[in-house]
């Protein structure tokens, strides 16, 4: 038994470390208005997705709760390409943008993001056999850090994006109905 655990462990923070490669990940040139313009579009995307399986998760059967908690922790995981692309625009710059390098560290050096990642994972890997109980806590652990820190940092995110591309439209990322209050 203790051997399961320890391996489970280090797979966990191996997997960490393998997910974290995009949010450091640097281009060679700049990316152009149409690549900010699509990565905050398809960042929006992944969001709005992950938030709604997060308000549905509850109500779902065991089969339907792992099913799509796989599909969500896709969406997830694909936001860090989109959120490499807008690194490379407003972070890994000469004068980078203030509000984003704190929206960095919310994501990153405070791991708000693989928090939401792991809850996700662990509902893959174990939402078929969790009690109803179990499943909303486990919504309620992801929902408490994505509402307060993850959604907000992506907004700066978007913030950043718009302003550049100065088009009148301010997206926000999709929040799940059952945020915490």
């Amino acid at each position: 038994m203790q051997y399961s655990i320890t391996a489970a462990i280090s797979l966990i923070l191996s997997s960490n470390m393998v997910y974290c490669g995009p949010l450091i990940s640097r281009q060679t040139s700049l990316p152009t208005l149409q690549d900010i313009a699509d990565a905050q579009n398809q960042w929006a995307s992944d969001t709005s997705k992950v938030s709604q399986f997060l308000s549905a998760a509850e109500s779902l059967n065991p089969g339907d709760l792992v099913s799509q908690a796989a599909t969500a922790l896709e969406n997830e995981k694909d936001e860090l390409n989109h959120k490499a692309v807008l690194d490379n625009k407003f972070l890994f710059v000469s004068n980078p943008d203030e509000n984003v390098q704190q929206a960095n560290s919310k994501l990153v050096d405070q791991g708000t993001f693989m928090v939401v990642v792991n809850g996700l994972q662990a509902l893959v890997d174990n939402g078929a056999n969790m009690s109803p109980k179990d499943v909303s806590a486990a919504i309620r652990s992801i929902n408490t850090g994505r509402c307060s820190l993850v959604l907000p940092s992506i907004d700066t995110y978007f913030q950043a994006s718009g302003n550049l591309l100065n088009n009148g439209i301010n997206l926000l990322a999709n929040r799940p109905n059952n945020c915490p209050q």
